[in-house]
């Protein structure tokens, strides 16, 4: 299980709940997974026996909440270690610090040693491997990836290694390495540093993984490593994200405050340096259904790029705003999914529905962007910042919206589900949100026609969806592709209320509210919608992170702030020791059923505490 995630904008890693690397995304994050989510093995040798990774007594944490993975695992009964694993701040280099303790009474002469099975492009097929004796370490190489690994201790080069394929793993099992220099294909390679451990006594050992395109690059990476600059680079990593923390909003309860800090350092690690954000960096399902979710998805982007905004780290937020702007086609919409390199990513939604050409989207993604730009604008008022944003992206953007309307209500798309096929409440309520809080910036910028427009067509959506997308006093979920209306319970609903088409106390919105929880909550959490068999395990549908920080957001609002509780409490519980959200769980035991982390559970996760911190605020004056 992938149980924390480390990154810089230019590489993501990804460790698992025995402390193993399991994924190593370079060059984009969430775009090549250089391990093919295969975790790097480790042992350790005291002379006798072997020691593997599995069997050790292992926990894994966020350092003080700042973008440091602390690993603690006993060995035995005698050796303990502790790794501080961490990135550059700039430069695509992982650094593990090693330390290690002997707590018996008797000199032990160890050995600790690293099993590494890497797949450049996620591929095995025509891999290089090769002991570098100018950086004194192995570089694995194909086509533009270079991947070198440095293991030394202090004053202690690499002590011993071996390159080929499958046989490297029995070559570990006795302690010793062949020190064979090359191979090719399907490699893997194992190193060792030596370790000498008094009574009582302590050492301590670095391992590095350096990335590039070029050998050369490389190179000139590897060459500056020491254990001088590994210390030097902790101590500026520790300061930096100690800083970068402290502008997030202050919490007096300590439990919520640390899982909404966690929650900015998975957004912030899912980021590429270009903007994108992907939606989970958990690559395990990839052998099961030959996709993923390392994409950036229009909406949740657009969510967790909101969930920035309002922490007070809209110049972040800035960055997605722009990779949108690059990405958005001609006729003003936004695609299904996105590479973190801005090609189209892999699709499901068709192009021809009926027998008629129809646009491949879910349109809720393209208001999302629209809305969350506008609340940027509201809280940030950086208009000069915004220009090139409006120009690219906003307005065409705003246009489609406007124009792609049929009878007072947008023309159908899909679900923001990714499942059905029509005009889902949901899409109406994000292009009414987009283009009423859009509208002041549209204002400002100095095109008052067009933003009187966009207040007029949103007042006419609003009139029809009460008049067309109510029954029985609560909100449906859909008008289906016969135009019949769907009945059917669905936690999207709350979404009226939240992006600001009824008021929170309306008795159609109370009554919606009431129809979710009486429906669909499923073991103290909400699901998406009745009989939801989506990675489902059990006879009753699996409760969601997202869908249950609706239901909080809602009380919250609707000033009930001990019932919001019960729910981000509940939240709460899911979360891993290390802190990272599923997408959603068992109803029985709770474990995850889907990928850890989704990104768009710890943005959920912050918008509820900055309600709740705002409720707080406002009781308080």
């Amino acid at each position: 299980m992938r149980y924390l995630n480390i990154g810089n904008g230019r590489i993501l890693v990804n460790i698992d709940e025995f402390g193993r690397l399991t994924d190593l995304y370079f060059p984009y994050v969430g775009m090549e997974n250089q391990s093919a989510g295969k975790p790097i093995r480790y042992y350790f040798f005291d002379g006798k026996n072997i020691y593997e990774d599995t069997k050790w007594k292992v926990t894994v944490n966020y350092m003080q909440d700042v973008n440091i993975a602390e690993i603690r695992a006993d060995i035995n009964e005698t050796i303990s270690l502790v790794f501080y694993d961490f990135t550059d701040l700039h430069d695509p280099l992982y650094y593990r610090i090693i330390k290690i303790l002997n707590k018996g009474n008797e000199e032990i002469k160890g050995k600790l040693i690293f099993l590494i099975d890497l797949d450049l492009y996620s591929s095995s097929f025509g891999d290089t491997a090769f002991f570098d004796p100018q950086t004194s370490s192995i570089i694995h190489y194909k086509s533009k990836r270079y991947v070198g690994a440095k293991l030394f201790g202090i004053m202690k080069e690499l002590s011993e290694y071996t390159i080929g394929k499958d046989e490297v793993y029995y070559d570990v099992q006795d302690g010793r390495l062949s020190m064979k220099p090359i191979d090719n294909g399907n490699v893997q390679f194992a190193m060792a540093v030596d370790l000498d451990l008094l009574p009582k006594g302590t050492d301590k050992a670095y391992f590095v993984l350096a990335f590039e395109r070029k050998l050369s690059d490389l190179r000139k990476l590897l060459s500056r490593i020491s254990p001088t600059s590994v210390e030097t680079t902790f101590t500026s990593n520790y300061m930096f994200w100690q800083n970068w923390i402290r502008r997030a909003k202050k919490i007096d309860d300590k439990k919520v405050e640390k899982l909404y800090k966690i929650s900015l350092l998975v957004i912030k690690n899912h980021m590429d340096f270009n903007g994108s954000i992907i939606a989970s960096s958990d690559y395990s399902f990839v052998g099961l259904y030959g996709d993923s979710y390392n994409y950036c998805w229009p909406r949740d982007s657009a969510i967790s790029a909101h969930a920035l905004d309002i922490s007070g780290y809209g110049d972040i937020a800035m960055k997605h705003y722009q990779f949108i702007s690059e990405v958005v086609t001609e006729e003003g919409f936004l695609y299904h999914k996105y590479n973190p390199d801005k090609t189209l990513a892999s699709s499901w939604h068709p192009w021809i529905f009926r027998g008629k050409q129809i646009y491949p989207i879910q349109e809720d993604e393209t208001a999302l962007q629209v809305w969350a730009i506008a609340n940027h604008y509201q809280i940030y008022k950086d208009i000069d910042e915004l220009i090139d944003i409006f120009r690219n992206f906003l307005r065409p953007a705003i246009r489609f919206l406007m124009r792609y309307v049929e009878d007072g209500l947008p023309k159908p798309s899909f679900d923001l589900w990714e499942e059905r096929y029509g005009i889902h409440i949901y899409t109406v309520s994000t292009v009414y949100g987009a283009l009423v809080s859009a509208s002041e910036l549209v204002r400002d910028i100095g095109d008052e026609v067009l933003a009187s427009d966009m207040l007029d067509v949103a007042e006419y959506m609003k009139e029809e969806a009460l008049r067309r997308m109510v029954h029985n006093g609560r909100f449906i979920r859909r008008i289906d592709e016969n135009g019949n209306k769907d009945l059917v319970i669905d936690a999207s609903m709350y979404s009226p209320y939240f992006f600001g088409m009824v008021d929170v106390r309306d008795p159609i919105m109370i009554n919606t509210i009431r129809a979710i929880e009486n429906s669909i909550k499923v073991s103290g959490g909400i699901a998406r919608y009745e009989n939801d068999m989506y990675k489902r395990v059990k006879s009753q549908p699996n409760p969601w992170i997202i869908t249950t920080l609706w239901l909080a957001e809602y009380y919250l609002d609707l000033g009930q702030r001990e019932k919001a509780l019960e729910y981000i409490n509940w939240v709460m519980s899911r979360a891993l020791p290390s802190g990272l959200l599923p997408e959603q769980v068992d109803p029985e035991n709770f474990t995850s059923t889907s990928v850890v982390p989704l990104v768009w559970s710890h943005a959920e996760f912050i918008i509820a505490v900055d309600k709740l911190i705002s409720r707080q605020v406002e009781m308080n004056t």
